[in-house]
This record gives structure tokens, C-alpha cells and sequence, in this order.
């Protein structure tokens, strides 16, 4: 398939770095030329707020609740940034009521994939944002990815891999859907005794999927977050910054998206 490549953050695991790597890789991403839409699909919506936009606040009409609901055209749901150049769909707490509506629509875990199906040709990356569970929110993020990835922070965070593998695959059967498990990474990394045997349990179960690229323990991400900036435009110098550069090159290299082109597979 031609045009963007789609790809999903999900663990169902909070504070596993989900949203931070949104907003970073789509930092990096649009950095390197490429056109980049970040879509938030939960409801307490810190992507957006890492982008500076409360949909509350600013009183936006459109955001991905439309989306679900098809209340909107997709277009109209997109807004600038002003962050690298990056275009978001936000989220707000309406989006709660929607997923918990959503098990009685129709088509109800494919309402993401085709509502983001007409933008394909208009962007080179589209990342999703998940919630910290696998309700429909997430099922959704899942059917709608090219590929999905898991940002592990520990050893709970890593139980859930498999969780996310068995409902991807499902859901792929089910659907007749082709997205791929493109590999976890490890977050708030450090150098003890816990996070290495984190990594070698990881390397056992999953030897080709454990990414090279590690995120690195460090308050840089969390003064970020809390001022607005996606982490690489916040402290383009940091190490942390540095880590999500290598990180994205990986990903790009394993999803075959062309840094500096039109993306595609």
C-alpha cells in the first residue's frame, strides 16, 4: 500500500512513555521533511496537551470524537500546531462517552482506520496515540496501524506485549487486516539490575523485535511535557533528545518509511 505509513503507540501499561514518543518521533519525523499528523485517542488528552492545544479550553468543535462519530469530515478535525510543523487531531474528555458508545456502532473497531483512510495520500507518517488499556479506544489505534509499538518501562509494562500481539492478530484475522507487531522499546531506561533483565527477558521472547534504541531515565521529558514541546524541540541537545533521534531512524528503517521522501512501504 502507497502513502503514509500508520503507526500505533499502545501498552496497556500507564506512564510507559506512550504519548512522549508520539509527540517526539513526530517532532524528529517532520524535522526530517517528512508531512507528519499525530492523532490523540485518549481522552485525557496529554497528546494534545504536549502540543500546547486543550480542546476544552480552545474550544475546538471538531476533534477525533467526530471522527468516530463520523460528525465531521477528517479534514476539519486536523489543526496546526505550530510545533515543528507537526498537525494534530486532538482529543478531550468527550471521547470517554464515545468509547463507551462504541461497542453498539457499527464497525465499531475499524471506525478509526476509516475515518484516517481518505489522509493516506496527504501525509507521509500518521502515529496514533492509544489509552492505557485495551478497550475500544485501543482496539481502534490497533485495526487502524500499519504497524504497532510498545514502549516497555519495566517488567509489567512488558507482560502486556503479548496481550497486544494475541488482540492485534485477532483483530487481523477477523477484519482481513494487515498490521504488523513492529517491535517494543525500552523506556526510562537505566543501567540496574531490573531494566537489564527487562531487556534480556525481551531478547529472549522476542529476538527480533526488541529495538536497539533505548529511552533514557531523565526529567528533560517530564519539563517538556509540563511547558508544551514535544522533547526534541524542548532540549534539542539533551541526551533524551538524542535517544528519540536514534529511535526514529530505527523505526523509519524498520517500517520503511524514506526519511526525506514520500513515505510509503
Amino acid at each position: 500500500m502507497s502513502g503514509a505509513v500508520i503507526i500505533g503507540l499502545c501498552n496497556q501499561k500507564g506512564g510507559a512513555s506512550k504519548t512522549t514518543t508520539v509527540a517526539s518521533l513526530a517532532a524528529v519525523f517532520s524535522e526530517r521533511g517528512l508531512k507528519v499528523l499525530a492523532v490523540d485517542n485518549d481522552p485525557q488528552g496529554h497528546l494534545s496537551l504536549q502540543f500546547g492545544v486543550d480542546a476544552l479550553r480552545d474550544k475546538i468543535a471538531n476533534t477525533v470524537s467526530q471522527v468516530y462519530l463520523k460528525e465531521a469530515e477528517v479534514r476539519d478535525t486536523i489543526i496546526e500546531t505550530g510545533q515543528g510543523g507537526v498537525k494534530l487531531i486532538p482529543a478531550s474528555i468527550a471521547l470517554a462517552t464515545v468509547e463507551m458508545n462504541l461497542p453498539g456502532m457499527p464497525a465499531n473497531d475499524l471506525r478509526l482506520r476509516l475515518g484516517l483512510q481518505p489522509l493516506r495520500e496527504e501525509y507521509d507518517v500518521i502515529l496514533l496515540d492509544s489509552p492505557p488499556n485495551l478497550g475500544k479506544l485501543a482496539s481502534n489505534v490497533l485495526a487502524a496501524s500499519d504497524y504497532f509499538l510498545v514502549p516497555v518501562d519495566g517488567p509489567w509494562a512488558l507482560q502486556s506485549v503479548s496481550t497486544l500481539n494475541k488482540v492485534a492478530k485477532d483483530n487481523a484475522t477477523f477484519y482481513n487486516l494487515d498490521n504488523k507487531f513492529l517491535g517494543l522499546f525500552l523506556t526510562m531506561y537505566d543501567r540496574t539490575k531490573i531494566m537489564q533483565a527487562v531487556r534480556e527477558e525481551a531478547e529472549e521472547r522476542w529476538p527480533d523485535r526488541v529495538f536497539k534504541s533505548t529511552i533514557r531515565r531523565s526529567t528533560t521529558a517530564r519539563e517538556a511535557a509540563a511547558l508544551s514541546v514535544p522533547l526534541p524541540l524542548y532540549a534539542a541537545d539533551s541526551a533524551v533528545a538524542e535517544d528519540y533521534q536514534q529511535l526514529a531512524t530505527e523505526v523509519a528503517a524498520r517500517s520503511g518509511i524514506k526519511i526525506g521522501g514520500k513515505g510509503g512501504r
